[in-house]
């Protein structure tokens, strides 16, 4: 008998209570991590244990689930462990992370049964940059241009902002600043044009300088090539001394006077022996034909001789610099002589002024005891005819000098006592500089009595700096500056000393070389010490400078807020706001030419005869032009300068040119200039002039010791004649025979290298590396022998292995970047592979090579089988090489049994 069926809602009722009492009947499941990993490295694997728990058994089948970051892999994983108790279940995975994973936090979820934890992985961020040399040449010549390609990659993990700097040259169509992704490279060129030197040979350097945002330390790479000169000169067998003779034409306005002259010149200065023991410098330019010599050229007949650097002699007009208190600086007529020996020196001298009108004849001397090579001591002497406040007498003084320089600490120390009409009066000098890493100190003392008559009468100087480092950008510090001096200038510097005084604390900042922050607070007094006085006043004032340096754009601005007090002024007793805002922008057009400009605004009432406040404006622009070093023009325009920037001669307009011809030279100048001087209402002068000068080299006689050089070109299959020989800057063309001499060439070390005949030459190279360095001696034959050889080649491709295992069977899904390296005595080579994994290098040297083979950046996610090989080139032969790339693989041990990530090594 069958039974009905049951009722739908009997059946619902049962199915629910079925499922509450199933889920009453299981405990709450618990899921964990058993362990947590460090950081995890990109390309690296992590091993996770998970913990299932529950207060009651755990049932036979659980259903687990684990979800992974984009691209990450799970390697391998092991059947789930349990406890004796059935309530403890432990899940062990192996998860692989890609070699391109950014830095950064990433999330695994573990589900059991629907419950699941979130396990929080970091993966490390690698910053990697790598630099390579890809090509170089083996040497270059003067005026080319050198070209050297880098190659740039990022085998960080994480995009890197960098900012390259070529020391010398500049980058070809590539921007200085680019952003490389991960695994990312790309090629950079430097280029820059190698100078002409007088050089036979000598090494240029090519460097690169990779700087990455956030601090990380810079990648450098600088590499040296071998330079030779690519002048075409004649073997000349003559010693010469070089001279230089023209003529000046000059016209000026002065005084209300117009004036024109011309003059002859001649000037030489060099060796006039050929072992370097005697040099001469003279110069002649005359007649005198001016009244004023600060504006045209004045008469001078000088001679001067040295000897082996010991003994120096000047005969004529000279500048005599005997020491800061008694002569700084004279320009006059007479003789001086110098003598130099190991542990002692001595300077005695005549003179008579040419410029300053108060002092007539002077002699003396000094004497001095080396204490060593940072110290000396000293004795001085030196007497004056003087003609002073209407009287003529003679000035004598002696003095003690002593001097201490480091790279640290520098002193230097003068006391003199003076003697003149009956009366003693005395100086004293004092130059300090301290400069430590943190501290700079700087101090300048001058004293002379109202009775001392030497460089400096009745002067006082007081100047103190003190500057503290904080940082490599950041120094604050103070200075005080008391000037009172009276120094005896030649008539031709027209340079007037202000009284001044002032108490200064400033703040420096230069946050990189071409920023420079300045700010300072200031109290200061200057004086005009011509009579009447255009000038005296008082000022406090806040200061803001800054500078910009650039290749094509520099700028400095200075703001000045603060007060100050006219104290020439009839009713000057308070003070008036005074500010002032200044502008020199220079812009580099072209590599040739520069234009800058001058604006500044001031508003203050210190240079006002009433007192009154006054807007005061001045502007001008100045270029220059340098053009092939044959041609040289610069011009400057000022429309007026404030009265304190007035006591020296100051230029209004001033323009010059100069075209080098290499012998000939032609010059032209001209301008309008202030020049103080009561003596003449009319104190504006015009005037130019223009110069010719013929370059000569003056023969003295036949070189001796001299040498020369023969040599040969070697070997078969090849066309000897036609090869272009090159020594230093002397060229030779081989003969038949292969042959070559240079004849009378001077003692030197050359480069001789060689430019092949194009016909018949493919394929064949010298043995020896060129160019080759040449010693040659005075007297002597050397005998050069260069053998050629036909080439040989090298190909070979790369064989990139899948891993056995499962696991890793994506791993090479995405090669790596491989690089191939050659080395050899005869020169380094580095290329990369095709898109066919095959590389290759032509008209090679025979001979033994290494040739190498790695991948930049994670070269520990790889291994290259016999990754270094040794090679012996045979001519006319070419090598076939294979190199195989598999992934590193390794082990992980879980217990009794083994795991395995991949395939084992």
């Amino acid at each position: 008998m069958n039974n009905p069926p049951l009722p739908l809602y009997r059946l619902i009722a049962i199915l629910i209570l079925m499922s509450g009492l199933n889920g009453y009947g299981q405990s709450p499941v618990a899921v964990s991590l058993a362990n947590m990993p460090d950081t995890v490295i990109p390309g690296g694997h992590i091993t996770l244990l998970f913990d299932v728990k529950s207060s009651s058994p755990l049932p036979d089948s659980l259903r687990e689930e684990i979800q992974l970051p984009e691209k990450w892999r799970l390697l391998s994983q092991r059947r789930p462990a349990r406890t004796a108790d059935d309530r403890t279940v432990r899940y062990f995975y192996v998860i692989g992370t890609p070699a391109t994973s950014a830095s950064g936090e990433y999330q695994v979820k573990f589900s059991v049964n629907g419950v699941a934890t979130n396990v929080p992985l970091t993966i490390g961020q690698i910053r990697n940059v790598e630099l390579f040399v890809v090509s170089q040449p083996e040497f270059i010549r003067e005026g080319d241009t050198l070209r050297l390609t880098y190659q740039l990659r990022n085998s960080g993990n994480n995009a890197e902002k960098i900012l390259l700097k070529p020391e010398r040259g500049k980058l070809d169509d590539i921007p200085d600043s680019l952003t490389l992704e991960p695994g990312a490279g790309t090629n950079v060129t430097v280029s820059q044009i190698i100078p002409v030197t007088d050089n036979n040979a000598w090494q240029a350097s090519s460097s690169l300088s990779v700087v990455m945002t956030g601090g990380a330390e810079p990648v450098y790479s600088v590499t040296s090539i071998p330079v030779f000169s690519s002048k075409v000169r004649k073997i000349d067998r003559y010693f010469r001394f070089p001279v230089e003779v023209g003529g000046t034409y000059l016209s000026y306005r002065y005084g209300g006077r117009q004036v024109t002259a011309y003059q002859y010149q001649a000037t030489g200065k060099g060796f006039i022996d050929q072992k370097e023991r005697h040099y001469i410098d003279f110069t002649v330019r005359g007649p005198n034909q001016f009244v004023f010599p600060a504006v045209g050229t004045y008469d001078q007949y000088s001679l001067d001789y040295a000897w082996r650097k010991r003994l120096s002699v000047s005969v004529g007009d000279y500048v005599l610099q005997l020491n800061n208190l008694m002569e700084f600086g004279r320009f006059g007529r007479g003789l001086r002589v110098e003598q130099q020996f190991k542990k002692m020196a001595y300077t005695v001298f005549y003179q008579k002024a040419r410029f300053f009108l108060n002092q007539k004849d002077s002699f003396g001397g000094k004497f001095l005891f080396k204490i060593n090579e940072k110290a000396d001591i000293g004795v001085q002497y030196a007497s004056k005819n003087v003609f002073f406040h209407d009287r003529r007498f003679w000035s004598h003084m002696t003095g003690l000098a002593a001097n201490v320089h480091t790279r640290e600490f520098n002193l230097e120390s003068e006391l003199s006592a003076g003697q003149a009409i009956g009366k003693t009066d005395y100086g004293a000098f004092l130059r300090l500089q301290l400069s430590k890493k943190w501290i700079s100190v700087t101090s300048n003392v001058i004293y002379a009595g109202k009775h001392f008559y030497g460089f400096y009468n009745n002067s006082r100087l007081f100047n103190n700096n003190i500057g503290f480092n904080i940082t490599r950008k950041l120094t604050i510090g103070a200075s005080n500056n008391f000037s009172d001096v009276n120094p005896s200038l030649d008539a031709n510097l027209y340079s007037v000393s202000p009284k001044d005084r002032s108490y200064m604390g400033y703040i420096s900042f230069q946050p990189d070389q071409r920023n420079r922050f300045f700010m300072f607070y200031s109290k200061a007094e200057r004086k005009d010490r011509q009579q009447p006085a255009s000038f005296h006043y008082s000022e406090n004032f806040s200061n803001f400078s800054y500078n910009l340096t650039s290749k094509k754009f520099t700028l400095f601005y200075q703001g000045r807020y603060g007060y100050s007090k006219n104290h020439l002024a009839p009713d000057g007793d308070g003070r008036n706001e005074s500010f002032s805002n200044q502008a020199q922008p220079a812009v580099r057009l072209f590599p040739w030419i520069w234009l800058g400009g001058y604006f500044e605004h001031q508003h203050t009432s210190k240079f006002s005869a009433s007192g009154t406040i006054e807007n005061l404006f001045f502007y001008g622009g100045n270029a220059r032009v340098s053009i092939k070093r044959n041609l040289y023009a610069s011009f400057l325009y000022r429309n007026n300068y404030a009265p304190d920037e007035l006591y020296v001669r100051r230029s209004f307009v001033d323009a010059s040119v100069m075209l080098d011809l290499k012998r000939h030279v032609f010059t032209f100048s001209g301008g309008r200039s202030y020049i103080p001087n009561l003596a003449n209402t009319d104190q504006n002068t015009l005037f130019f002039n223009i110069r010719y000068a013929l370059r000569l080299n003056v023969p003295l006689g036949r070189k001796k010791n001299i040498g020369t050089v023969k040599g040969q070109l070697t070997g078969f299959g090849y066309r000897k004649q036609g090869n272009l020989i090159q020594l230093g800057s002397h060229k030779f063309m081989t003969d038949s025979t292969g042959m070559f001499t240079f004849e009378g060439v001077a003692p030197d070390r050359y480069y001789l290298s060689i430019t092949q005949n194009e016909s018949g030459s493919e394929g064949v190279v010298p043995v020896v590396r060129m160019p080759m360095l040449v010693d040659v001696r005075a007297d002597s034959l050397k005998m050069v022998e260069i053998p050629f050889t036909r080439t040989g080649s090298i190909a070979g491709r790369i064989e990139f292995l899948r891993a056995k295992q499962n696991g890793l069977s994506s791993v090479l899904n995405e090669k790596p970047s491989v690089l191939v390296k050659l080395n050899g005595e005869n020169g380094n080579y580095l290329t990369e592979l095709n898109d066919k994994g095959e590389f290759s290098f032509r008209e090679i040297r025979p001979g033994n090579w290494e040739i190498s083979v790695f991948i930049p950046g994670t070269q520990d996610r790889f291994v290259v089988e016999e990754s270094s090989r040794q090679l012996t080139v045979e001519t006319d032969k070419t090598l076939d090489l294979t190199f195989r790339i598999r992934p590193n693989e390794k082990r992980i041990h879980f217990s009794e049994r083994n795991f395995e990530v991949s395939v084992k090594k």
